[in-house]
């Protein structure tokens, strides 16, 4: 369906309201905090009382070169990620960023951590997909004296001794509203599913995976059918190969949970090409597509409810500021756990949009204007 004015308008709300929860709405607790309770309080304050710093007042007055590196670089994300980074330290003029990605490729990883702090790069912001097989490069980074803040997937370690700062979703409160959401959509004892991640594992989708485990072993509401993560590589071409072999393997799918909407596609497809029914599915970080294909599949499939946990792409514009704060001797009043707002949720009456204006890989949930959504694609 074509875009309104309305709907563009509504939108933009949207985008206002999650960048204002980077400030003001999500729950700290620091997992990985080299003090305990070094983290207590909201969004706003690490500390009780203290208050967030403006990213255009925490420049300093130096050059300073940044490096933004990620294990896996690969898809729609990851692009809208490194754009989101660049876009929040664009206020600061004497700052540079450079990007770098490893195509899954943990020694390609390490060489890029190796490489930037040879090249004395003032700090280095990273979502490490390979956790603690490469966090003794993130240590030596630090003490060669590089700033370093992972995001999202836990490299493992301490803040303050392998890593300056770290910032993650919060996997556990992710996990629950997932499960609990399920709860209600799927029938008692039914089969779930949950897809996600690299073949060769992944933190982030590990993590995931447990919250909802948790949630889902105090109630007792259903079966997590595959206990370890279905590969979805994060990519929806793959994701509708192993879909169609998740098909033959299970008669019957009551519902699904995933930690990347925009693989989920390849996946929906899948079972649109086996004229399958389509179950609910439980996600995060979707895209424009999704909400595109939930209302044109929505009255085909009765139980097709989708429940979306978004704006997972701002989280780095978090990280870049507690690099700021850890180069330029500022405090740190950024949270180290973001709780990703719901963006729909079809079971409750908040129904996605489709924006034919937009690229169909456009996260609607970014922090990024319409026009920057577009270049991102361009």
């Amino acid at each position: 369906m074509k875009s309104s004015p309305t709907s563009r308008r509504t939108a933009a709300v949207a985008t206002a309201a999650l960048t204002a929860l980077l400030f003001t709405g999500c729950t700290v607790e620091g997992p990985n905090a080299a003090a305990p309770g070094a983290a207590a309080g909201t969004a706003g304050a690490v500390n009780p009382g203290g208050s967030p710093v403006p990213v255009d007042q925490m420049c300093g007055d130096r050059p300073i070169k940044i490096a933004h590196v990620a294990g896996f670089g690969a898809n729609s994300w990851r692009k809208i990620t490194e754009a989101e980074l660049r876009d929040e330290l664009s206020a600061c003029k004497n700052v540079t960023v450079d990007y770098s990605q490893a195509d899954g490729d943990l020694q390609k990883y390490i060489t890029a951590i190796n490489s930037y702090t040879a090249q004395g790069y003032d700090a280095i912001v990273t979502y490490d997909d390979f956790g603690s097989q490469a966090l003794s490069a993130l240590s030596n980074a630090k003490k060669a004296g590089v700033v370093v803040v992972p995001y999202i997937a836990d490299p493992g370690g301490k803040v303050g001794v392998d890593y300056d700062g770290y910032v993650a979703y919060d996997f556990k409160t992710e996990g629950d509203t997932m499960a609990k959401w399920l709860a209600k959509q799927v029938p008692a004892g039914g089969n779930v599913i949950f897809t996600g991640g690299l073949p060769s594992g992944s933190p982030s989708t590990v993590e995931l995976l447990k919250g909802i485990q948790a949630t889902n072993d105090q109630l007792g509401a259903f079966k997590i059918a595959t206990p370890e993560p279905i590969a979805s590589s994060w990519d929806p071409a793959y994701m509708q190969r192993a879909m169609s072999g998740v098909l033959t393997k299970f008669d019957k799918i009551d519902g699904w949970a995933s930690d990347y909407g925009v693989a989920d596609l390849g996946g929906l497809r899948a079972m649109v090409n086996a004229n399958r029914p389509i179950p609910p599915l439980a996600t995060s970080a979707t895209d424009n597509e999704l909400g595109c294909f939930w209302l044109e599949n929505k009255d085909k499939n009765a139980n097709f409810q989708l429940l979306t946990l978004d704006g997972t792409t701002t989280v780095v514009r978090i990280a870049g500021r507690k690099a700021l704060a850890a180069l330029n001797k500022l405090p740190d009043n950024e949270p180290e756990l973001f709780q990703l707002p719901t963006f729909v949720d079809t079971a409750n009456g908040k129904l996605p949009t489709c924006h034919k204006d937009l690229p169909p890989d456009a996260d609607l949930s970014s922090a990024l204007s319409p026009e920057k959504l577009k270049a991102v694609f361009q």
